[in-house]
């Protein structure tokens, strides 16, 4: 198989090997003593997670990056399973102690739906395929559940938890931030949109609005000091530019969900906010607007797609998926080729590629999702104290199942998407953990 032989080719290399033996280290450094060498394995693995190659009919090679990082793209599958083993290295030596139910609701029907996958393609597709996707997914989820899980035994921890997803963002804007400093093109060569070390503009926009609400939990973090908060700050104003110019609608839905959701009992904080974001639009607009000195055509086509919001490129994919269900309800279309491909939607791909047997798991797992972003809605109003860090699961997992309704990255298999909502699940789950523990503990107090 292509990809075995890549990732054999990979280790070999003395890239592979440097970053393999690094890898070793720090995972057999990182344990329970020692919480952050783990976490920032899983914002290392996120980023690689992340990389990947545009390619369509008629660009088959994108532009080279500069170096390095056209070395770390071109080897970014290979990169991510070798972390995610390192991952399961130190999944495998962590303790529960109190921990009790370290697997989220959500989290069981979405491996369902991987199910449903797993078992179609083997039937009908590619065998090496088949088993290739089920040993990713299945290795992400288990050193998720095992791994971070588990290490949310404390608030620090959930602390570290959140400041991970953030540094995903913040190496992705440090990177590319240095490309674009060198030549800015190779990251904007789509229509002129930003796409940046990812596949494609909507990639970057789904990885920048699903680090957001980390960055705020950051920074209205009291015990933050002033240049801290300042950094922070300046990290969600750099997203929230490079958000601007992927051009994707979906992104800015997501980000206004998201946002909305993190200050939907905090208008003070939300105006705050918004002023902040009116002195970066005043300062960045000038510079987004078309001149004689726009010769890439970069900004002319990001306003552009702006400026062009009520065309609808996904409705004829949706109105393919609805007929798809409609004449195959149970099971879902045969497929040609060796794999199940998904686009422009998670929600309607599962109904028209797999029927209601992977259509009713999918919409479970979303109505699990949403009890659970109630159930944190309760808790912070019952105990102010948590606000910020059930605003920042909710606003993230929240946007992440928008996202999902004109985008399929939710049926990713190996991406940072599909880690970043198990991630938030997690967290969400170790809350209100804690909080049914501490009722517990409150309960036996006064008897």
């Amino acid at each position: 198989m292509d990809f075995v032989n890549q990732l054999v080719e990979f280790i070999t290399t003395p890239l592979g090997l440097m970053l393999l033996g690094g890898g070793l280290v720090l995972a057999l450094q990182a344990d329970q003593k020692r919480p952050l060498l783990s976490w920032i394995l899983v914002s290392i693995f996120g980023f690689a997670a992340s990389l990947s190659k545009f390619a369509d009919e008629f660009i088959k090679e994108p532009p080279s990056l500069v170096f390095p990082l056209q070395q770390i793209r071109e080897v970014g599958r290979p990169l991510a399973i070798v972390l995610l083993l390192m991952l399961i290295i130190v999944a495998l030596k962590t303790k529960s102690y109190w921990r009790q139910k370290i697997i989220p609701k959500p989290v069981i029907y979405i491996v369902l739906v991987q199910c449903m996958i797993f078992i179609k393609i083997l039937i009908y597709g590619d065998v090496g395929f088949a088993f290739l996707s089920a040993t990713t997914f299945g290795g992400l989820v288990w050193s998720i559940l095992w791994g971070p899980s588990r290490w949310l035994q404390d608030d620090r921890n959930f602390q570290l938890g959140v400041w991970a997803i953030a540094m995903v963002g913040t190496i992705f804007i440090i990177a590319n931030g240095y490309q674009a400093l060198i030549d800015p093109y190779a990251i904007t060569f789509v229509h002129g949109w930003f796409l940046g070390t990812t596949g494609n503009p909507h990639h970057a926009a789904v990885l920048i609005t699903a680090t957001i609400p980390s960055f705020l939990f950051l920074y209205f973090q009291r015990e933050q000091s002033r240049w801290m908060r300042g950094l922070w700050i300046g990290l969600l104003a750099m997203s929230i530019f490079a958000l601007l110019m992927t051009a994707s609608r979906t992104g800015a839905i997501m980000a206004v969900v998201s946002v909305l959701m993190f200050f939907r009992y905090r208008g003070g904080n939300l105006l705050q906010l918004a002023l902040f974001i009116g002195v970066i639009a005043a300062i960045t607009l000038p510079f987004l607007s078309p001149s004689d000195a726009d010769t890439t055509g970069i900004l002319t086509s990001t306003v552009d797609k702006w400026d062009n919001l009520d065309s609808n490129t996904r409705e004829n994919v949706w109105n393919g998926y609805l007929n798809l269900f409609i004449e195959n309800p149970l099971f879902g279309a045969p497929f040609q080729g060796d794999r199940l491909l998904f686009g422009e939607s998670s929600w309607l791909g599962v109904l028209g590629s797999l029927g209601l047997i992977g259509a009713v798991p999918m919409f479970m797992f979303g109505l699990s999702s949403l009890q659970m972003i109630y159930r944190l809605d309760r808790l912070c109003k019952a105990r102010p104290e948590y606000y910020l860090q059930c605003s920042a699961v909710m606003a993230g997992l929240l946007s992440l199942l928008v996202g999902g309704i004109s985008e399929a990255y939710l049926l990713g298999n190996l991406t940072f998407s599909i880690l970043a909502v198990l991630l938030y699940l997690v967290l969400g789950n170790y809350l209100l953990e804690v909080a049914h523990r501490d009722d517990y503990l409150d309960f036996v107090s006064h008897q």
